[in-house]
């Protein structure tokens, strides 16, 4: 599957044009991440095993001593490259998500999605969220599509939000 262009899954034709389908995911995201849609809240099954565990917060960065540090904004780029293109959508859309069709079938696109919640184990106060959340909003059109393209580009979006963010906190507007 690789980063090739995506395959219309009618006709078998492939297009650039069908990248444009990663809007209504994109929209979708913006709607679960900013409360819009809610989810069921399946994280509270396990939030007695992991209430006393250390929270994934960027806040931490939003104070004076950062104003300034252009180098945390060149690390968070290069990280989010790696971590975006060569890592996540790579690896888990790109190799694993076509080898687990021949396991999973249909499903491969939520198994796949369950691996990459189960690698955010960093942050387990999402583990189960995650895994179903981008299960279906990267895996799912990557594998509709044949291309994961589509995933880079809905994933890669959250990694822009991120430098606006990053910015926000060297120029001192946080």
């Amino acid at each position: 599957m690789q980063y090739q262009r995506p395959v219309n899954p009618r006709n078998g034709k492939s297009s650039y044009w069908l990248l444009l389908w990663t809007i209504p995911f994109i929209v979708l995201s913006a709607l679960i991440q900013s409360g819009v849609i809610n989810l069921p809240n399946i994280d509270s099954w396990i939030t007695p095993l992991i209430q006393h565990l250390p929270k994934y917060d960027l806040s931490s960065l939003a104070t004076p001593e950062y104003r300034g540090a252009w180098w945390i904004l060149g690390l968070f780029i290069v990280t989010s490259l790696f971590n975006y293109f060569f890592g996540e959508e790579f690896i888990y859309r790109g190799i694993l998500l076509p080898k687990m069709s021949g396991v999973f079938g249909k499903w491969d696109w939520f198994f796949n999605g369950l691996l990459f919640g189960f690698y955010h184990l960093h942050k387990p106060q999402i583990i189960l969220s995650t895994a179903l959340y981008f299960g279906f909003v990267f895996a799912f059109p990557s594998r509709l599509f044949k291309s994961n393209w589509m995933a880079f580009i809905i994933h890669g979006l959250e990694g822009l939000l991120g430098i606006v963010l990053v910015l926000g906190i060297i120029l001192g507007l946080s």
